[in-house]
């Protein structure tokens, strides 16, 4: 099995293809999701290798998606409460199609900045 050789920079692209996306939802609509085709291009850019210790990378990714996960469900049963119970907030938000557009840009960017994040503990481990 392979892995990106510099993970820094594949965590990097996750943030800025996410953070566009995000943006690019907020001023153009839900068409704009189209922007995280950018992220196709990630494994054109990176170089891989082998992966020394499966057992510790695996430990590690699986920590990385539990985490942004658990964010990301945070995040969802905040804008259910807001927009159920909190009307005056609701009217600040979005209209309730584009909120659920948006969470998969910000899991990318959430998963993105927790790998950053957890990388120096991955490199020691190594």
């Amino acid at each position: 099995m392979k892995k990106y050789k510099n993970l820094q920079i594949a965590f990097l692209i996750e943030i800025f293809v996410g953070f566009g996306t995000i943006i690019s939802i907020s001023i153009i609509g839900p068409k704009a999701l189209a922007a995280l085709a950018v992220l196709a291009l990630r494994p054109i850019i990176l170089e891989k290798e082998i992966i020394k210790d499966e057992k510790t990378y695996f430990q590690f990714f699986y920590k990385i998606i539990q985490s942004s996960l658990s964010i990301i469900f945070i995040m969802i049963v905040s804008l259910i409460i807001i927009m159920q119970f909190i009307p005056i907030w609701s009217a600040k938000l979005p209209p309730s199609e584009n909120l659920l557009v948006i969470i998969l840009p910000f899991f990318l960017l959430t998963h993105g900045v927790i790998g950053l994040i957890n990388y120096s503990n991955f490199e020691l481990k190594e």
